[in-house]
């Protein structure tokens, strides 16, 4: 007897669309429903449903909790309404469909796609149809942020939520109109900047003076449904900062906020300010432009990414943060040691123990365990490696195979052409039926030379991945790394950023992954959670 579990998704991008029954999650799940009825043999255990979830990655709440019920021996079958379901992303689908399922014993029926993991494997055919939905993907990406690009470029503000000081136009689509209450707050601010206030001391004023922050004011004042629900609704230094040197108080809209190398990534960079494209005039400015330049100014000058404001090196800029309310942690100075022992809660230290609390780390207790979590890391990655190089010497084989049939297949067509010309010479065949047999045999031969290429990029990109891999982990000694070699070039190519619990507990998320999928990986360790 088999213990089914039914899974389903549909996009945000789905559900937008007219017409999408057929994709609906009442839909899939009725399609399942129907199968398991003319099946005596199956049993509905459970259904998972990612209700607008892109299928770009795997990192869905739903998904994830059907893993975990396969792992634990609840379930033994997943039933799909086809593999776009599962995801679009080419690599990972392939990973479970081809992998994962199979190592774990679980059946898989895809419904559209007349596949069944007990009658037939895993097949070229479906790996063809996952490389469509990889493109599709690609495809609807690209358009969406030509879509946006091209708003944007005739002066209209897409996203969602405007930023404190502007409301969203009820007659203009996509225009912003000024907030009276909240465009004093902005130029109050920055009045307060231009006339020699840090961030620091305009974050007390406003909180002391009872404004309101950004987020609380936009769900508790207008009443927005701004899905506000952390922090304690006070002024904090990024937030004013983010109003400083957003150019859209000058009247502007940003053509492009971020570089992204992949649709396939949640990553993003920022653009510097002075590199982003602007649309000027496009809505009323709070900030004229003198004011905004003079402000930029400011902030250069007192700009130190690097160093202390005593000049001494801090290995951990922009990656260690209070694991509590998220807010970057600063060097705590001892008077009585005349230097510093460690890091503290930046929050804490600059607003005191009513917006968060005490929250400090040694510099020794922070390196050991950032040293353990790096190491147990290193070692993962290198066993990682073995296992992905057998994987693809164990691959190599049955790729070698599909090309050759399909180098064989693009030969054959190009025999029955040449013995198609060679009737129509003889009066065997007309002069339409040769065209048309030409034209099938060149059509098939194109899509042959499609699926023989991606097969070879395929090849050399996983080629490409264990050639880079080996290249970097020979950056890093063999042997165990120590506290002397944690040095800020190293903690800059390793890790992404680190959070510190009041416990003595610190998360780290680190930039590469093992072969579990995950994109960050945590290491659990004594004080690492």
């Amino acid at each position: 007897m088999y213990q089914a579990g039914v899974y389903c998704r549909i996009s945000i991008e789905e559900q937008k669309k007219e017409g999408e029954y057929s994709n609906s999650i009442h839909s899939q799940i009725q399609m399942a429903r129907d199968y398991i009825a003319d099946h005596g043999d199956i049993v509905e255990v459970k259904v998972y449903a990612d209700d607008g979830a892109s299928g770009s990655n795997f990192d869905r709440t739903e998904f994830r909790r059907m893993l975990a019920d396969i792992e634990l021996g609840v379930i033994n079958m997943v039933i799909l309404k086809d593999v776009s379901r599962l995801g679009r992303e080419h690599i990972d689908t392939n990973y479970y469909l081809g992998k994962y399922f199979p190592e774990k014993r679980i059946r898989v029926v895809s419904l559209l796609d007349h596949y069944d993991s007990s009658v037939a494997a895993y097949d070229e055919l479906l790996e063809i149809k996952t490389l469509l939905n990889d493109m599709y993907l690609r495809d609807t990406s690209k358009k969406i942020k030509t879509t946006i690009q091209a708003k944007r470029s005739m002066g209209e503000y897409t996203p969602k939520e405007p930023p404190f000081g502007y409301v969203k136009s009820k007659t203009i689509r996509n225009h912003l109109e000024v907030d009276t209450y909240a465009a004093e707050i902005v130029g109050r601010i920055y009045r307060m900047y231009l006339d020699g206030s840090g961030c620091t001391v305009i974050c007390r004023v406003l909180n002391e003076d009872h404004i309101p922050s950004p987020a609380k004011y936009k769900k508790e004042v207008l009443k927005s449904g701004y899905a506000w629900d952390v922090g304690k609704g006070v002024w904090t230094p990024a937030t004013v900062r983010s109003i400083l040197k957003n150019p859209v108080y000058t009247g502007a809209v940003v053509i492009r906020k971020y570089d992204k190398p992949s649709y396939k990534l949640s990553y993003r960079k920022a653009i510097p300010l002075e590199e982003l494209e602007l649309i000027p005039d496009a809505h009323e400015a709070i900030i004229s432009k003198e004011d905004f330049e003079q402000a930029q100014q400011i902030r250069k000058e007192h700009r130190v990414p690097y160093f202390d404001k005593n000049k001494e090196p801090h290995k951990y800029v922009g990656m260690l943060f209070c694991g509590k309310c998220k807010t970057a942690m600063r060097k705590r100075y001892l008077a009585s040691h005349d230097g510093y022992d460690g890091y503290m809660c930046g929050f804490h230290q600059k607003m005191g123990q009513n917006y968060c609390e005490l929250n400090h780390i040694t510099f020794e207790k922070l390196d050991e365990l950032v040293v353990f979590a790096i190491n147990q890391q290193l070692k993962q990655m290198r066993s990682d490696l073995k296992n992905l190089e057998s994987h693809l010497e164990q691959q190599k084989p049955e790729m070698d195979s599909k090309i050759a049939r399909l180098e064989a297949k693009m030969e054959r067509n190009t025999g029955y052409r040449k013995k198609a010309y060679e009737q129509f010479m003889d009066d065997v065949l007309s002069k339409e039926e040769y065209l048309e047999l030409k034209q099938m045999y060149e059509n098939e031969n194109k899509q042959y030379q499609k699926e023989l290429q991606k097969l070879k990029n395929t090849e050399q990109e996983q080629m490409a991945a264990v050639k880079d891999t080996e290249k970097w982990l020979e950056n890093f000694s063999r042997r165990k790394l120590t506290v002397k070699h944690l040095t800020r070039e190293v903690l800059v190519e390793l890790i992404d950023r680190i959070y510190v619990y009041p416990n003595q507990k610190i998360d780290i998320y680190f930039k590469f992954a093992s072969e579990d999928g995950s994109v960050e990986k945590i290491i659990q360790k004594d004080g690492v959670v």
